[in-house]
């Protein structure tokens, strides 16, 4: 029986790893964006656009409001990431919203997207956060991953953002129940 070695090492960044992320973060961003992602930015965005928008996180990040999560593959360059954000409304302590699953293009379907998943949502429950949501493009191969991660379907929303291209695209909606 041979070993499958994983894809990348998935961990937790702290305010300074973070900081000192931001522009393999950016790198993401234009990598996804130029191969057709729409993850908030349209096509031609800069690699300091995008380290402007990271940016813009950091003081959530310091508070704890907000968990990044990156992979890093054996060169130890940061190859795909995601966000736990924890609500921080009194009637809902218990959620939590995950955003930004990216992965560079050269290290799809590798597992990265799926051990950014576990590794967000493993941390959200020790944090009591049980109800998590997030959304993304109809159709999307990301909506195939959280369909297969056992994610539930709230509904789509036509028009709901653009594509890279500046097309308005419908986005479906997810939620999942960790206890």
């Amino acid at each position: 029986m041979t070993s499958v070695r994983p894809a990348a090492d998935v961990r937790a960044l702290d305010a300074e790893a973070y900081r000192a992320a931001l522009p393999e973060l950016a790198v993401l961003i234009v990598d996804a964006v130029a191969a057709g992602a729409g993850i908030t930015f349209l096509r031609g965005v800069t690699p300091e656009k995008a380290a402007a928008w990271w940016r813009s996180l950091e003081p959530d990040v310091a508070s704890g409001r907000t968990t990044p999560f990156v992979a890093v593959d054996e060169a130890g360059r940061i190859v795909g990431s995601t966000l736990l954000v924890r609500s921080i409304y009194e009637n809902s302590p218990y959620r939590a919203e995950i955003g930004k699953v990216i992965v560079l293009a050269s290290h799809r379907r590798r597992g990265v997207a799926s051990a950014l998943m576990t590794a967000a949502e493993e941390r959200a429950r020790a944090d009591g956060r049980w109800l998590l949501v997030l959304d993304t493009v109809e159709g999307s191969a990301a909506e195939g991953l959280y369909r297969s991660l056992g994610w539930n379907v709230t509904g789509v929303v036509p028009n709901f953002a653009m594509n890279p291209d500046g097309v308005p695209q419908p986005a479906t909606f997810f939620w999942k129940d960790l206890r």
